[in-house]
């Protein structure tokens, strides 16, 4: 076990490390109910307003939604504040477990850096697992609930004879169904966008550049060379980052102009997105980001896992550009 001052060291961290699960377990105590009773909130908000879909204005309903919304807000408050406290303790707790373990000599042959490497990137997976449950949730799942609904009291107004509203209301859970067909589409074809499959990304990058200035949001000036086949590994991720980067821009430079640039050049392919919004300061927003999965830190590290390295270029006022340089031999 080392000499004598290695042994204090490791057990002052096993010290640390209790305190430190003792904390996070406290935490998740809190953090499960709340987030439970919040999915609850948001299911009966769902069949409250479904209800009141199907019937003329009812003051009861709409002050129990109207409740319901105000505690539905504090809820997700409180989840957001503890989830936060969540990740950043089980960072605290992997970063001192991997203290531990350049301590410890009888576990020479682990890498404590890698083994943080894997735990991220296991972290990363399970933050995106979750991110899409939300996405179903609030997407398909509550269409299908809306024409559930729908359907029984269709059953019964076709029992009464009520021909007329019984097709204005079918009328509408058809459009309903369609809309949740589009979605359900769009959520499979964003877990591997059939584009990487038979265009290549320079074709993905191409359809994704499209298909987000359809939305008229922003303006999308996309050129570039065609780009050797890559391994999927390193097309979804170049992919995912630009996909990351037009999201940004819709969301935070409305109306700007983005230039997105691929290109192979000198034995490496470089992509590059460039818009002139309104600009942010990186070390600002990356402290924000609190290790979430697609934040610009995340973003980095994503790039680095394929052997990319991604730089970032802003400030406010003048706009922002994202690099990534990608040597054709990595991976």
């Amino acid at each position: 076990m080392g000499t004598k001052y290695q042994q204090r060291a490791t057990a002052i961290i096993d010290a640390q490390l209790e305190q430190l699960r003792a904390v996070l377990t406290e935490v998740n105590e809190r953090l499960g109910p709340a987030t439970t009773d919040l999915r609850q909130i948001g299911r009966t908000i769902d069949e409250l307003e479904l209800r009141r879909s199907f019937n003329r204005a009812n003051a009861i309903l709409e002050r129990q939604i109207r409740q319901l919304r105000e505690r539905q807000q504090a809820l997700e408050h409180e989840v957001a504040d503890l989830s936060r406290a969540a990740r950043s303790i089980e960072q605290l707790i992997r970063q001192t477990e991997m203290s531990s373990a350049i301590l410890r000599d009888d576990t020479p042959q682990a890498d404590p850096w890698e083994l943080a490497l894997k735990a991220q990137i296991i972290q990363g997976r399970e933050d995106e697992r979750a991110r899409l449950a939300r996405e179903v949730h609030d997407g398909p799942a509550q269409v299908v609930a809306h024409v559930v609904l729908g359907l029984e009291h269709s059953i019964t107004l076709a029992q009464q004879g009520k021909i007329d509203r019984l097709l204005e209301l079918l009328r509408n859970l058809r459009d309903s169904s369609k809309s949740a067909l589009y979605e359900v589409r769009r959520f499979i074809a964003d877990l591997r966008p059939p584009a990487l499959e038979s265009k290549g990304l320079d074709g993905a990058l191409r359809e994704l550049s499209e298909r987000v200035a359809a939305s008229g949001a922003i303006t999308i000036q996309c050129d570039g060379a065609a780009l050797p086949r890559l391994n999927p590994e390193q097309e979804i991720v170049l992919f995912r980052i630009a996909q990351e980067a037009l999201n940004n821009a819709v969301k935070h430079a409305r109306n700007a102009t983005v230039n997105l640039h691929f290109a192979a050049v000198r034995g490496q392919v470089v992509l590059l997105i460039r818009d002139n919004g309104p600009g942010f300061d990186p070390r600002t927003v990356a402290a924000r980001s609190n290790g979430k999965h697609w934040g610009l830190a995340g973003m980095r590290e994503r790039a680095e896992l394929i052997g990319a390295r991604l730089t970032i270029a802003s400030a406010p006022g003048s706009g922002s550009e994202i690099r990534v340089v990608l040597p054709l031999d990595a991976g």
